[in-house]
């Protein structure tokens, strides 16, 4: 078909109404396929659209997580290939979502989202955590969960450890309604788990760049190349504080007197 030929279907399809360019959608729609997933899972994409809409709220949550890892990949193609970052990620589970390679390393990231509840980012006290009035938040944590009896104790294998990744990016998407908006971290400046090598399952997240975050890749690789003399993110001792003691055991009143009198 000529350009001419093509260009008069546009000129035509301006003059349409809505109600007739979307039957002639329908008609093509029945021999143009939006995307290969459709024929590996036998249905039409409205379809699958469709039920995502209907699923709870737990199911989409999910979801959105898996399309900040594919905006990810797109961010990589369109931002980081052109600055020398070639994707090694190999087949596998792995703690981190990408392996990238440039001409002076390679450098692990892991992909997370920014927390949101009912459609609103979460927006948490920045204060118990060293930075400014107000924080994000993220969720950093596997999606399955188990333990390694190693050792001879159980330890919860949901919660990363250090060294797992190297870069932390998380999608802030929520606030900002793009894809394509990241912030970075050094992997191990987040602040600490329950045990001495496990990292926090929440993670604040600077609303703006600052000396822990930044929105720049380049400028998280260069943190992450240098010494920082053990530098890390850490709550506050009065948070710290608070948190200890909800965590601590909770013992009974008469538990305590038959402790007392033995």
């Amino acid at each position: 078909m000529s350009e001419w030929h093509l260009a008069s279907i546009r000129e035509l399809l301006a003059q349409c109404t809505p109600q007739e360019r979307e039957a002639l959608f329908h008609e093509l729609r029945t021999v143009h396929q939006i995307h290969e997933f459709e024929a590996v899972i036998g249905a039409p994409a409205e379809m699958i659209l469709e039920a995502i809409h209907r699923a709870p709220e737990l199911t989409r949550r999910m979801l959105r997580g898996v399309i900040a890892d594919a905006a990810f990949r797109q961010y990589l193609d369109n931002n980081l290939v052109a600055r020398g970052w070639t994707d090694i990620t190999a087949v596998g589970n792995f703690a981190y979502d990408y392996k990238l390679d440039d001409s002076a390393g390679t450098v692990t990231v892991q992909v997370k989202l920014q927390r949101s509840e009912r459609g609103n980012p979460v927006v948490r006290n920045g204060a118990r955590y060293g930075f400014g009035p107000q924080v994000f938040m993220t969720e950093t944590q596997k999606s399955r969960s188990g333990t390694d009896g190693t050792d001879g104790a159980d330890k919860q294998t949901r919660p990363y450890r250090y060294g797992e990744f190297d870069i932390l990016a998380v999608s802030m998407q929520p606030s900002t309604a793009r894809w394509d908006r990241y912030m970075f971290t050094v992997g191990r400046w987040l602040i600490r788990g329950k045990q001495p090598n496990e990292i926090a399952t929440l993670q604040p997240v600077s609303m703006t760049p600052d000396e822990f975050w930044t929105d720049d890749f380049s400028t998280a690789v260069d943190w992450l190349r240098s010494k920082d003399d053990g530098k890390r993110m850490a709550l506050t001792a009065a948070s710290a504080t608070r948190i200890a003691k909800k965590q601590a055991p909770k013992v009974s009143a008469a538990t305590h007197g038959k402790k007392a009198t033995q």
